[in-house]
């Protein structure tokens, strides 16, 4: 079943950093520089390890928002992060994708977070 529907979407409260990590680095090694609570994702793939977590004072780079797709999806739902991240790439607004169990998270530059929610808003998703 693909989304055609208006979304429920939630601005967490979060800023958050993308961090990169040599893709031999400890996976316990990385996680341990998580937050012991709070918004956190860790991915290892062939080219690297990505760590996001809350940003902390000193941290440098870009800081990202992140956009909850308010609700649980079944996986073979399709069409829900599409419904999202074609109206931001129209209005030229970078993402970077995190998906729990549970739901999506699309992070935007906290720089165009107001330009966000213009275009989702204007896509007819609702942005609480």
């Amino acid at each position: 079943m693909s989304v055609h529907r208006r979304l429920r979407l939630l601005v967490q409260p979060w800023r958050l950093v993308v961090e990169r990590f040599d893709a031999t680095s400890s996976l316990a090694e990385v996680a341990s520089q998580a937050p012991a609570s709070g918004f956190a994702a860790l991915v290892r793939s062939a080219e690297s390890v990505t760590l996001v977590r809350e940003a902390k004072g000193g941290d440098i780079g870009v800081v990202w928002r992140a956009i909850e797709i308010a609700g649980s999806f079944a996986f073979s739902e399709t069409g829900v992060l599409a419904a999202i991240a074609g109206p931001l790439a129209d209005a030229g607004v970078s993402i970077f994708a995190v998906n729990s169990f549970e739901t999506d998270f699309v992070l935007v530059h906290e720089g165009d977070l107001e330009k966000a929610r213009i275009a989702v808003e204007a896509a007819g998703h609702q942005l609480g």
